[in-house]
């Protein structure tokens, strides 16, 4: 039998309508009560030990904050703070400055030139990607396993393109200007002839007929074998010494930043060809180095002609042959 029930009178927190000098006070009370709640929960002592679980299924949960005492800054304090908003974000003059500035500014200017190139001992100015052009006449191939080693220290795929001769003047007649491969037969049929005895005098006719002989030996056979197993590497077909500019100017060297051109600059070179290339290569936004074996007769006129006015420099490097 129920006699009577007890039931507790719920607190209710009144406010009255805004506008009014009770309602003011309401608001006044109200927060009071809430920074009330606040300071006693900061007072609290914090805990000394921390209670881990490692189960998924464990029964202990943390007590969740009360929405009241949770510190919600107000728009105009996120506005009107640059340091704290800088700060927190890295958008201030400092964060944004150090991050931005700083890390993507290097990081997109010296960081892309990634290690400075250097040939012989000498820097290359703002190279990333190096392409070669040698000359490979007979009195100039004893300088080659020099040069290739040095290239290869920058890269195995850095591009190199053979050619016999530092000249540029018109080619008489048709001449073939095919920049090939270093590999197969004919890179071996061009080896064989044009470091061997065959004769720089011989017309266009004769050359085509030229056959690489497997029964003749290979002349310098050690540089021979390891340019044709090297990547990145062309030859062009003998036309005299007189046409470097179809290697200079070839597509296999068009994403180099700098032309290293090492010869001994003893052929001739026509003003009109040497503009047809400063052209070329002003176009292709790409920088000229020469390093000489020696100061043949053409060595002035090549730098004050190309190096120069292309921004590039004179490497005086002594090569061991």
């Amino acid at each position: 039998m129920v006699l009577s029930v007890a039931r507790p009178a719920s607190q209710v927190d009144f406010i009255s309508g805004g506008g009014s000098k009770s309602g003011a006070a309401a608001d006044q009370a109200l927060e009071h009560k809430v920074q009330q709640r606040r300071r006693t929960m900061m007072q609290q002592k914090l805990p000394k030990q921390r209670l881990v679980s490692t189960s998924l299924n464990s029964a202990i949960t943390l007590p969740d904050a009360p929405p009241e005492l949770l510190d919600i800054p107000d728009s105009t304090s996120l506005l009107g703070s640059k340091g704290s908003l800088g700060r927190g974000m890295g958008l201030s003059s400092a964060g944004f400055g150090t991050g931005t500035g700083s890390g993507i500014g290097r990081g997109n200017m010296p960081g892309m030139t990634f290690q400075p190139i250097s040939m012989f001992g000498m820097e290359l100015k703002n190279t990333r990607k190096i392409a070669v052009v040698i000359d490979v006449s007979r009195s100039m191939t004893r300088y080659l396993p020099a040069v290739v080693s040095e290239l290869d220290k920058i890269a195995r795929q850095s591009v190199l393109v053979m050619h016999y001769g530092c000249g540029l003047r018109e080619a008489k007649g048709r001449v073939d200007d095919k920049v090939r491969k270093a590999e197969g037969e004919a890179f071996a049929t061009f080896w064989q002839n044009w470091q061997g005895t065959a004769s720089l005098r011989m017309t266009e006719e004769e050359r085509r007929k030229l056959k690489y002989d497997p029964g003749q030996p290979m002349p310098l056979a050690p540089i021979y074998e390891r340019l044709a197993k090297r990547p990145g590497t062309y030859f062009i077909n003998f036309n005299g010494t007189s046409q470097t500019q179809v290697a200079l100017m070839s597509n296999e060297v068009l994403d180099a930043d700098t032309i290293y051109w090492f010869a001994d600059f003893q052929d001739a070179v026509s003003e009109e060809v040497m503009g047809d290339v400063l052209r070329k290569l002003k176009g292709r936004k790409q920088k000229l180095y020469m390093h000489a074996s020696l100061r043949g007769k053409a060595f002035d006129q090549v730098r004050e002609g190309l190096v120069v006015p292309l921004g590039g420099e004179v490497i005086e490097a002594q090569v061991e042959k």
